[in-house]
């Protein structure tokens, strides 16, 4: 009867799996191609590599943010809602790969690699990693700041409100 059940659940598992590590692969690889179109759209090296950082920086923001996957979830959501069958096993194993996602701690991995690079470059086995840096350091920056926006936002706002009031008190 496990065996069964198995069976049953194995498209869930193999499209849940599948989403889990194409995410990954693009995560790994995904400035290659950024660099590619530059350099044929004639961008000097220095230049390509560059857009190549921007693209990185881009897609992380992206794929380490919570807002990103909770749009995927509530779209997956719909389609289950109106899917039978198959389909819907499918769909299943989206949203199974999507909250596994979801789940992983990945502003903190991202931390963590940029941490192994400073080490790494302080023993001298990368000459250089300014440019990895620069890129995690400016998407955990970005991150941090659309996660305080709304408080401080709300406080400037309250501030504005206590100074008109003081300002009209006055005359």
């Amino acid at each position: 009867m496990k065996f069964l059940t198995i069976i049953k659940a194995l498209p869930l598992i193999l499209i849940a799996g599948a989403v889990v590590y194409f995410s990954i692969y693009i995560c790994i690889d995904n400035g290659a191609w950024a660099y590619i179109v530059a350099r044929l759209l004639g961008l000097d090296e220095k230049y390509a590599n560059n857009v190549e950082w921007i693209a990185i920086a881009i897609q992380s923001l992206f794929f380490t943010s919570d807002w990103f996957y909770a749009r995927i979830r509530a779209f997956l959501n719909r389609r289950l809602q109106r899917s039978k069958g198959l389909n819907h096993q499918i769909y299943l194993g989206y949203k199974a790969g999507i909250e596994c996602l979801m789940a992983l701690p990945k502003r903190t991995i991202l931390f963590s690699v940029y941490l192994i690079l400073i080490v790494a470059e302080s023993l001298g086995l990368i000459v250089n990693v300014k440019d990895y840096t620069a890129v995690i350091v400016f998407i955990i920056a970005v991150d941090r700041v659309t996660k305080i926006w709304p408080e401080e936002k709300q406080r400037l706002k309250n501030f504005s409100k206590k100074a008109a009031k003081r300002i009209k008190s006055v005359s």
